[in-house]
Formats: C-alpha cells, sequence, structure tokens
C-alpha cells in the first residue's frame, strides 16, 4: 500500500513503475485530501493501521516543501510500523535523478520544474509519462539517490529522496 501526499506526480509515477512491473500484489491509493506529511501519515494509519494482514507494509511518499510538521510525521510512522519516503524538496527530485546526478541544493518545486524541462516535459497539471521518461532509467535514479544523503536523514538534505528504497521494495528487492 503506497498513500500519496499528493494527487498527480506521484500518483502517476507509482502507477506507471508497478503497471511496468506487473505487480499485482502493489495497491496504491492517493489521499483525497492532499496536505501535510503528517496529514498523510495519520490517513494511511486511521485508514490501515500500519501494515495489516491487507497489506505487507504501508508506506507514505511526502515532501518536505515547506511543511512545519515532518519531524511529528516521522515519529507518527516510526510508532505505526509505516515506512515514510520524504523528498527534499519535493517528489520531482527523484524525477529529474532519472536524468542527471543532481546534487546541489534546489529551492522548491518551481526551481526542480525549470531543471526538469531539461529532459522532459512537465505538463501544467504536473502529470507523468513513466513509460515514455523514467520506465528505462529508475536505476539510475536509484543510484543518484543513494548517494545524496544517509537513510533517514533525508528530509534534512536537500536535495535528496528516500524513494529509491520504495522502488527496490516495488521491484521485490530490499536495497540493503
Amino acid at each position: 500500500m503506497v498513500v500519496c501526499g499528493a494527487m498527480t506526480t506521484e500518483h502517476d509515477y507509482l502507477v506507471g513503475f508497478k503497471k511496468h512491473f506487473k505487480r499485482s500484489t502493489l495497491s496504491v491509493r492517493v489521499t483525497k485530501k492532499p496536505g501535510s506529511p503528517l496529514q498523510v501519515v495519520q490517513y494511511a494509519v486511521a485508514r490501515w493501521g500500519g501494515a495489516s494482514s491487507d497489506f505487507d507494509q504501508v508506506w507514505c511518499v511526502v515532501d518536505v516543501d515547506e511543511y512545519q510538521d515532518l519531524e511529528s510525521a516521522m515519529r507518527c510512522a516510526s510508532e505505526n510500523n509505516v515506512e515514510l519516503v520524504v523528498s527534499n524538496p519535493c517528489f520531482e527530485i527523484w524525477l529529474l535523478l532519472h536524468h542527471t546526478h543532481h546534487h546541489t541544493w534546489v529551492a522548491d518545486y518551481k526551481a526542480l520544474k525549470i531543471l526538469l524541462k531539461k529532459y522532459v516535459d512537465v505538463p501544467a497539471n504536473k502529470a507523468v509519462d513513466f513509460e515514455r521518461h523514467y520506465r528505462h532509467l529508475w536505476r539510475d535514479a536509484v543510484k543518484h539517490a543513494r548517494t545524496l544523503a544517509e537513510e533517514g536523514t533525508e528530509h534534512k538534505r536537500n536535495p535528496s529522496t528516500r524513494m529509491w528504497r520504495l522502488a527496490l521494495a516495488i521491484n521485490g528487492e530490499n536495497g540493503a
């Protein structure tokens, strides 16, 4: 189970990823009310109570952005057996890492969008075409992301993302 803190980008990417690898065991659900990291984690906990008999794992995908409740979200996730994927400053850093090993500070989504446009179209609605732009490059993104921050410190390091861990999990790898 994956709960995304946004309506389009993360969902489109993860649905495309799942479809590409034909992982029928992964259920991608998107919160209907995207919000802060803590709201996303609380939604997952209230709805699924962490890993349950229905799901082996529950993951939440959130951005650092300007949110002030990330530490609380991390604590709540840890206490409830929820895996937290934090991207700093936002999920689009993961998309950029498919195309280049970007390792310098990025202000926000707007700045990332400019960088990402060098490689792919970035529609106004933030839709993602996984098959066209990302499916052949996801292992490069894993390799690049792993070098940006020590696991568990992604919220403190810009740029960084823990999406590499979720990508490997979806593909049936543990990533150790």
